[in-house]
């Protein structure tokens, strides 16, 4: 396909909630192809009843975890959302996104994570 392909001009959206409790993972995006990250949109859905509710976003690159961004929503009013620039990490096929989720154990976000196909990476059209 062309570089110019609505493929690799648009972007891909992934993500999901996160899980209230201590240093919980979730909101897990895999990589299907060769990928950049962008940014993750980052909404606060449960209020933290601390200021340890705070929201990490790693790439996970086989064993190796990288932080690539954090943001503290502690007991901010459910809708407070923060965009989380990821500057334009790479991604390779089966890298994945995760959050973290700080010392709050009741605090709940939202997250979307905005990315990038790398221009002439596999894709199924």
């Amino acid at each position: 396909m062309a570089y110019d392909h609505p493929a690799y001009r648009v972007p891909a959206l992934g993500g999901g909630a996160t899980t209230a409790g201590n240093g919980t993972v979730s909101a897990r995006f895999c990589a299907f192809t060769a990928m950049i990250a962008k940014s993750a949109q980052v909404t606060a859905a449960v209020a933290g009843t601390s200021a340890g509710h705070t929201i990490q976003i790693s790439k996970v690159s086989g064993t190796a975890t990288t932080s690539l961004a954090v943001t503290t929503l502690g007991t901010g009013a459910v809708g407070t959302t923060t965009n989380l620039l990821l500057g334009s990490t790479a991604l390779a096929q089966g890298d994945q996104l995760i959050c973290s989720n700080g010392t709050d154990a009741t605090g709940v976000a939202v997250v979307a994570y905005e990315l990038l196909v790398n221009p002439g990476a596999d894709v199924t059209v």
